[in-house]
C-alpha cells in the first residue's frame, strides 16, 4: 500500500508540474502517467475496488468545488443550470435512443438497454472542467454554466440509470408516474439530508476552536452527508452540495443575526466560528487535498483500461462518441441563443463535456448476466478516455484562439462582436483610462497574476490596496503622485481603484496604507496581503472582506 500511495503522490506531483509549466491539463497528464505506471507496477487493487475508491474520493473532490461556487450566481442562473443538468440530459438520452433506432433498426435494442448505455455518458466531470477553465480569462457565467452542469447532471444521469435502466433490463415494469414520484422523493430526501447534516456540521464546526479540528469537521460533515444519502438510496452528490452550500450560507451570515443573549440558540448562531483568515486557509488545504483525490481517481481509471477490449469495440466507441458530441452541441446551442451569449460559448461548453469516474461506476453496476455488459463497459470506458483526450486537446486551443473574444465577454457579456471586432475592441479597453491613468480591470488582473508567479518563485511579498471614489481630481493630485515606480494602479469597478504594491510585506503595506489615508481623508482603505498558495480569487476575496469592514483601514492577511 505504501508503494501505491507513493505512486499516487508522484502522479499528482508530475501532473501538477506539467500543468503549471506546460499548460497540460491535470486530468490528461494524470491518466497518461497512471497508465504508464500500470505497465511497471501492479495496480489491480484499484481495478478490483474501482467503485468503492471513487465513492471514497467524491466528497473530498466536491468540497473545494462547492466552496468555490457563488450562491448568488447559482441562484441568478438557476434556470440555465436546471436546463443543462436536467432537461438537456433527458432530451439528450431521448435523442440518442431515437437516432440509434433510426440508424440501427436491425438490432432491435430495448429502451432499457439503450438507457443503460447512454445515461452514464451524460455525467460530466467537474474536475476536468475546472482544471482547464481555471487557466483562462473566461466570463464568470460561462464557468458557472460548465461547473454547475457538471455538479448536478450526475444526479439526473444516475437517477435514470439506477431507477429506470437497471429495472428495465432486469425485467421489471416501468411506470412514468412511479419514476416521477421516485425522482421527486430522491431530490426531497437528498436536500433534507443535506440541510440536516449541514446544520449539525455547522454547529460542530463552531464547537471546535482548534483550526485542525475545524478543518477535519468540514470533511466529516461532507462525508456524513454522502454516507447518509447513499445509505438512504438517494443522491450522495446532492447531499454534499446542499450541506456545503448551507454551511457557507450560515458562515457568511455570522454577525448579521439579531443580537440576543449569548446563551440562547440565536446568540450561539451569531457568534464567530472562525476568522476569515482561517477559513481561507481551509479553502487552500481543501484545494490541495482535492488534487490528491483526483490523482487517486485517475489512477483508478487507468487501472481498468484494457486496450485489447477497447480495440475490439473501437468502431462502436467512435460512433457513440461522435453521436453524443453532436447531441451535446445541439442541446447547448438553444440555451446560448436564448441567453444571447456569443456563439463561441456553444463550442466551449460542448468541449467541456468530459466524462469521468461516475460514468465508469454506473456501467460497473450492470448485472453480471447482462448480455451487453462487456460491450457497454468497453464503450463507456472508451468514450470516457476519448472525451478526456479529444475534448481537452480541442478545448485548450479553442480557448486560446478565442481568447480575445472571451476576454471581452468577461469585461462585458452584454455586447457581441465578431472575432475581428473583438480584437479591435480589446485593444481599446486594455489601454489605460485617459482620466485616471488606471489600468483596465483585465490588465490589472494580469499584472496581479504575474506578481503572484514572481512572488512564488522569489518569495517576494506584495499587497493590494483599494478604495472607492468618484473624484477624478483626487486621484490625479493625491494618488498618482504618491505611487512608487514599482507600483501599478488599476480600476476594478466603476468607482473602485486598486494599487498593486510590489515588494511590500504586511508591515510595509500598513505604513503605505496609513500614508495613503492621510491623502485620501475619509475614504475607507482595504488592504489584502498575498500569502503563498493564494489564488487570484482568494486574494480578491480578501480585498472584498476588507471593504465590508467599518475600520478606516482594514488589513486582511
Amino acid at each position: 500500500m505504501l508503494l501505491l500511495f507513493t505512486l499516487i503522490l508522484s502522479v499528482v506531483l508530475l501532473a501538477r508540474f506539467f500543468e503549471e509549466r506546460f499548460r497540460v491539463p491535470f486530468a490528461l497528464s494524470s491518466i497518461f502517467l497512471a497508465y504508464l505506471a500500470n505497465f511497471v507496477f501492479d495496480l489491480q487493487t484499484f481495478g478490483d475496488f474501482f467503485p468503492e475508491i471513487v465513492y471514497l474520493m467524491l466528497p473530498i473532490i466536491l468540497i473545494p468545488d462547492v466552496l468555490g461556487v457563488s450562491r448568488s450566481e447559482l441562484k441568478n442562473n438557476l434556470v440555465a443550470i436546471t436546463y443543462l443538468s436536467l432537461i438537456a440530459v433527458i432530451l439528450s438520452i431521448a435523442m440518442a435512443i431515437g437516432i440509434t433506432y433510426l440508424v440501427l433498426p436491425e438490432y432491435y435494442f430495448a429502451v432499457g438497454v439503450l438507457l443503460a448505455l447512454f445515461a452514464p455518458l451524460m455525467a460530466t466531470d467537474v474536475v476536468s472542467v475546472t482544471s482547464i477553465f481555471g487557466h483562462f480569462k473566461l466570463p464568470v457565467k460561462l464557468k458557472l454554466y460548465a461547473e454547475g452542469e457538471s455538479l448536478f447532471n450526475d444526479i439526473t444521469a444516475m437517477m435514470i440509470f439506477f431507477f429506470v435502466a437497471l429495472p428495465l433490463i432486469s425485467g421489471h415494469d416501468f411506470a412514468f408516474s412511479q419514476f416521477t414520484l421516485n425522482f421527486g422523493k430522491m431530490l426531497f430526501e437528498s436536500v433534507l439530508i443535506g440541510l440536516a447534516v449541514g446544520l449539525m456540521g455547522y454547529y460542530a464546526f463552531k464547537f471546535f476552536s482548534d483550526s485542525v479540528e475545524q478543518f477535519l469537521s468540514l470533511y466529516i460533515m461532507a462525508s456524513m452527508a454522502f454516507l447518509v444519502s447513499e445509505h438512504q438510496g438517494v443522491s450522495g452528490i446532492m447531499g454534499v452540495v446542499v450541506t456545503i452550500l448551507l454551511f457557507k450560507y450560515l458562515f457568511d451570515k455570522e454577525g448579521h443575526y439579531k443580537k440576543l443573549d449569548a446563551s440562547s440558540l440565536y446568540g450561539f448562531l451569531n457568534s464567530e466560528s472562525a476568522s476569515e483568515v482561517n477559513f481561507r486557509a481551509y479553502r487552500k488545504e481543501a484545494h490541495y487535498l482535492g488534487f490528491f483525490a483526483n490523482g487517486v481517481i485517475f489512477v483508478a481509471i487507468a487501472s481498468v483500461v484494457d486496450l485489447q477490449l477497447l480495440w475490439k469495440y473501437h468502431l462502436e466507441i467512435l460512433l457513440v462518441f461522435v453521436l453524443t458530441t453532436l447531441i451535446r452541441f445541439l442541446m447547448i446551442s438553444p440555451l446560448i441563443w436564448w441567453k444571447k451569449h456569443p456563439f463561441r460559448w456553444s463550442g466551449a461548453l460542448t468541449l467541456a463535456g468530459m466524462k469521468g469516474g461516475l460514468a465508469v461506476i454506473m456501467v460497473f453496476a450492470l448485472p453480471e448476466d447482462f448480455i451487453y455488459r462487456e460491450a457497454f463497459m468497453a464503450i463507456v470506458l472508451g468514450v470516457v478516455m476519448l472525451s478526456m483526450f479529444v475534448y481537452t486537446g480541442l478545448l485548450v486551443p479553442f480557448l486560446k484562439y478565442y481568447a480575445a473574444g472571451f476576454a471581452l465577454d468577461k469585461a462585458d457579456d452584454r455586447h457581441h462582436y465578431s472575432d475581428q471586432e473583438a480584437k479591435e475592441q480589446l485593444k481599446k479597453i486594455l489601454q489605460k483610462d485617459s482620466k485616471t491613468q488606471a489600468y483596465n480591470a483585465l490588465v490589472f488582473e494580469e499584472l496581479v497574476e504575474k506578481e503572484m508567479a514572481r512572488s512564488q518563485r522569489h518569495l517576494e511579498p506584495f499587497a493590494l490596496l483599494a478604495f472607492e471614489t468618484e473624484d477624478v481630481k483626487l486621484i490625479k493630485h493625491k494618488v498618482l503622485p504618491f505611487l512608487r515606480k514599482s507600483d501599478y494602479f488599476g480600476k476594478l469597478g466603476p468607482q473602485r481603484y486598486a494599487i498593486l504594491a510590489t515588494y511590500s510585506d504586511i508591515d510595509a503595506a500598513t505604513i503605505f496604507a496609513h500614508k495613503l489615508k492621510d491623502r485620501l481623508g475619509d475614504l475607507h482603505i482595504a488592504v489584502a496581503e498575498y500569502a503563498t498558495g493564494d489564488t487570484l480569487e482568494m486574494l480578491y476575496d480578501k480585498l472584498e472582506t476588507a471593504f465590508h469592514s467599518r475600520k478606516p483601514i482594514d488589513i486582511e492577511i
